[in-house]
């Protein structure tokens, strides 16, 4: 493979493997969304309030299911830039110049 296309493969799994902490940051905004609805409107609209805490748990839940594709994409992409820099033959030494 080639190697730009492992590294971009580290970054995106780094990225979704981190998701349980995007999960924490989305359910921390949902939260405050839902407060804000609930301050707004009080307890006289439910369907408000329901909705906005269900974006909250539809953040946790892309957290907890972006994490372990992350992890696997980040070890395969590591595993397979280790196995491809072994491989490489090492470079020839330059020719003397001749004049």
């Amino acid at each position: 493979m080639k190697k730009p296309l492992l590294v971009a493969g580290i970054v995106v799994g780094s990225l979704l493997a981190l998701g349980p902490f995007w999960g924490v940051l989305g359910t921390a905004f949902g939260m405050m969304h839902a407060f804000d609805v609930l301050g707004g409107s009080g307890v006289s609209d439910p369907r408000a309030l329901s909705g906005a805490i269900g974006e909250t748990l539809t953040a946790v839940t892309a957290g907890i299911i972006a994490c372990p594709v992350g992890l696997a994409l980040l070890a395969t992409c590591i595993v397979l830039l280790v196995r491809s820099k072994k491989q490489q033959p090492p470079p020839m030494p330059a020719a003397p110049a001749l004049e």
